[in-house]
């Protein structure tokens, strides 16, 4: 078994594997630099962030791909999802303008509630 590129939603799957586990290894590297940087109770403030807004897009997003998505919509709303909570992350350890701290909050947001909405809609003959 090689690594023989997928197509479908295979290397959509594939995809939201990696970014999550992107995700999950930032939430990890935060817990160990909380000893290290003069204010651990903002990384403590950022750890809780990641996990009440992670926790929702984790479920959301692995129930999306099984929808069939379009593969380049899907790649974007993931991958601007990262990028936001990265953003969001970095607001808790540096000085960011309030207006991209806000605005990374409300982007992951909106992503998480649109492929929410998107697997609701799909599925909603099994109600």
């Amino acid at each position: 078994m090689g690594f023989e590129t997928f197509e479908g939603p295979l290397s959509l799957i594939h995809s939201y594997f990696l970014y999550s586990a992107i995700l999950a290894l930032k939430l990890l590297i935060l817990l160990p630099l909380s000893n290290i940087v003069c204010n651990p109770m903002k990384l403590q403030r950022a750890n809780i962030s990641n996990l009440k807004n992670l926790t929702p897009f984790w479920l959301v997003a692995g129930l999306y791909v099984t929808t069939h998505p379009d593969k380049t919509t899907a790649l974007m709303l993931i991958r601007v999802y990262v990028l936001a909570r990265f953003v969001s992350a970095l607001s808790y350890v540096s000085k960011l303008p309030r207006i991209a701290t806000e605005s990374a909050f409300f982007v992951s947001f909106a992503i998480t509630c649109f492929m929410g909405f998107t697997v609701v809609y799909t599925y909603r003959q099994a109600i």
